[in-house]
């Protein structure tokens, strides 16, 4: 009668097996490094797109930002470009010769003289100043020398008549001439004072333009 360790033998499967030959565990070992690499390759390819899309979104956003840099740099430039200050003899009516402008924030037009009476190269000094109220800011425009000596002689042989401040070739206020004007204006609106003060820099700069 045989004894458990020899019927439990009997009943092992593997026991009777025999070795596999060295090729077979070759063919063995390669197919099972070719199921792990295809089991990896999806996971590889995903990895590598997701890399591709992300240093592609770097870099197109590091071109968008550099455009902006660019843009904003023209247009803040743009902003602070020079104004071109003008004060001319204007009229009311209409004549031969005259040009016809209106003035800002408003329904009303002037008639220009062609001449120019002074422009920034007879200004000696541009400040801010309060106009109206402690939020509305003006331009205080003071001539130098020989700036004055014009603006008297313009203003003294037109009282009555209205005298034209232009920036950049709009006129921006207009008023009658009541008495000769010596070494100063005065350029009023609804400006802030951040507003204002551009401004002023921007007819500084102008100086030494033709």
């Amino acid at each position: 009668m045989n004894s458990l360790r020899e019927l439990l033998q009997d009943a092992d499967p593997l026991r009777h097996e025999p070795a596999p030959l060295p090729s077979q565990r070759t063919l063995h070992r390669q197919a099972v490094l070719a199921a792990a690499r295809r089991t990896h390759a999806p996971a590889i390819e995903s990895a590598r797109r997701r890399t591709a899309v992300f240093l592609t979104s770097t870099l197109m956003l590091a071109a968008v930002l550099a455009v902006g840099a660019i843009l904003w740099s023209v247009f803040n430039s743009s902003l602070q470009a020079a104004i071109r200050f003008e004060i001319r003899m204007a009229e009311s009516n209409p004549a031969p010769g005259l040009q016809k402008a209106k003035v800002a924030d408003s329904s009303r037009y002037v008639y220009l003289h062609n001449e120019v009476v002074v422009s920034n190269n007879d200004i000696a000094a541009v400040q801010v100043v309060e106009a109206g109220g402690p939020s509305q800011y003006g331009i205080s425009v003071t001539l130098n020398a020989g700036g004055a000596d014009k603006m008297r002689r313009a203003t003294e042989a037109h009282i009555g008549k209205p005298l034209a401040i232009l920036l950049d070739g709009r006129v921006i206020m207009a008023p009658v001439v009541r008495d000769s004007i010596g070494g100063s204006a005065m350029i009023t609106g609804h400006y802030t004072k951040p507003e204002a003060q551009s401004i002023a820099d921007r007819i500084i700069k102008g100086i030494g333009m033709r």
